[in-house]
Formats: structure tokens, sequence, C-alpha cells
């Protein structure tokens, strides 16, 4: 099976296709109420149905990134775009008297760039997080072929990496840095987490999510969350893809020791 199809599609993609897909369908609905218009027939220019149809989308997926990623942006976001969307009927050429709700259309367009840019920093943060998460797990399965064992909620030992304490913490700040993974920091050891699903922006612990966990003794532990394992299409051996996540950060922390901390952005982007 082609290693791109273990996973599923990210909810972000949604956006554009149904941004896309909604600007065809208002253009034909706008098209075919001018049609009815110039037959005779009294119907309004607007079209309200594809509107409708479109604010609700951005609230009901706004809801479901609640859940999802458990952070409040999401559906703040969908609330005000669907909002906005609902008022751009009373822009229309078609429309005969748009009255407070025209001003308030442009209102709440400002808002929602005033929101952006507010919170630029965690959208920005959120999805660079989640894009490096998928092409971790997507690397991890790469080779993995058995599917003969599902979920656990155990840990697992994923042997020992060689490096100093120092030489560790330079590693897990370049990992930060390029966000690939939130780090949390203990008495001995470092949690070094990420996350298909839940957003890293709102987590308080790295044992929360899925996590690689690197003691300043050199010892690996990987843990899945069972919400990440999900993700993928088919149940895949569970100790494999923990093995293999473990020998990605074990061989990535080789490469930032050998000063081939571009080999780490390489490997990674490369898994799509």
């Amino acid at each position: 099976m082609a290693h791109k199809s273990k996973i599923r599609m990210s909810i972000g993609w949604i956006y554009p296709i149904g941004i896309f897909s909604s600007y065809i369908l208002l253009l034909l609905e706008y098209q075919l109420r001018r049609m009815l218009l110039q037959n005779g027939n009294a119907v309004w220019g607007v079209p309200y149905i594809t509107i409708i149809l479109v604010a609700l989308m951005f609230i009901v997926l706004g809801i479901v990134q609640w859940f999802r990623y458990r952070n409040w942006i999401y559906p703040v976001l969908g609330f005000l775009m669907g909002l906005t969307i609902i008022q751009v009927s009373f822009i229309f050429p078609d429309h005969d008297n748009p009255g407070i709700f025209g001003l308030t259309y442009f209102i709440c367009f400002i808002l929602i760039i005033l929101f952006i840019l507010i919170n630029w920093n965690s959208l920005y943060s959120h999805e660079r997080f989640e894009m490096n998460s998928r092409r971790l797990f997507r690397l991890a399965s790469e080779r993995i072929i058995r599917t003969d064992n599902g979920y656990t909620e155990r840990p697992y030992s994923g042997g020992k990496a060689e490096c100093t304490k120092d030489e560790l913490l330079g590693f897990v700040r370049f990992l930060h840095g390029n966000y690939i993974i939130k780090p949390f920091y203990y008495e001995g050891y470092v949690c070094l987490s990420f996350s298909m699903n839940t957003s890293l922006i709102v987590i308080h612990e790295g044992k929360e999510v899925s996590h690689v966990m690197i003691g300043y003794d050199g010892s690996v532990t990987v843990k899945v969350s069972d919400k990440d394992y999900m993700d993928y299409r088919e149940k895949l051996s569970f100790d494999q893809l923990c093995a293999s996540l473990a020998d990605i950060f074990t061989r990535f922390l080789e490469y930032y020791r050998k000063g081939l901390e571009s080999r780490i952005m390489i490997e990674l982007k490369s898994a799509k």
C-alpha cells in the first residue's frame, strides 16, 4: 500500500476544498436565479441557499476542530466567518435595502482580520506542529507492513541513544525551533510531544499526547496516543510503529550530533 495513503486526510484540507466548491455553487445559483428572473419567475436574485450552507460549513467545522484540537480559536473563528458569510446576501446588487446589515458585514469582516492577526502566532504554530507530526507518523509507518496487533496503552522501550545532556538539550531546541515537537523538561528526561489531533498549543503536560521521552542517560521511551493511532487507515503493528518512532528520533539525534541538521529536515519533508 502506498505510504501516503496510510494516514487519514487532515481537517485543514476541507477548508480550501469547501471554499472552492462553495464559490462554484455560488456562481451557479446566482446565474440560475438571474435566468429565472429574466424569464418572469418571481424569485430572489440573491443565492441564499449557498450562502447559508457555506456559513453552516464554517460554523460546523469550527465546532469539529474544537472537539479535535481543543483549541478555542477555531470555534470562534468559525462562528465569525459563518456570521460574516450570512450577511454577504445584504451586499449583493440584487438586494434592494441592505440597511444596517451592510455595515455589520464590513464590521465582522474587519473583526475576522483583527482576530487572525492577533492569534496568528497560535494559528501558524498549530498548523506547523500538526504538519510535522503527520510527517513523523508517515515516516514511522513507511516500512511497516505487519498488522498483527493493535493499539495498547503501555509505553514502548526504544533502547538507548548516545549523547550528552548538552547535546540532547540542543537537539530538543532545534526540533522545537522548527515546529517538529513541543518539549517538556523534567528532572531526569525531556518529553518530546507531537500530535496529529490535539493542538500542542493548549497542552500543559507532554504525556497528554503522543511523545518520545529521552532521558539524560540516553534511554528512549515511546508512547503513541489512541487518537493518533486511529488516524491510520489500517491497524498497523503497534510495536513496530513505536520502534520506528524510536529509531527516527535516535537517528535525528545522531544527525544533530554530527552537525547534519539539514538531513533531519530533508528526511522529514520527504514523508509526503
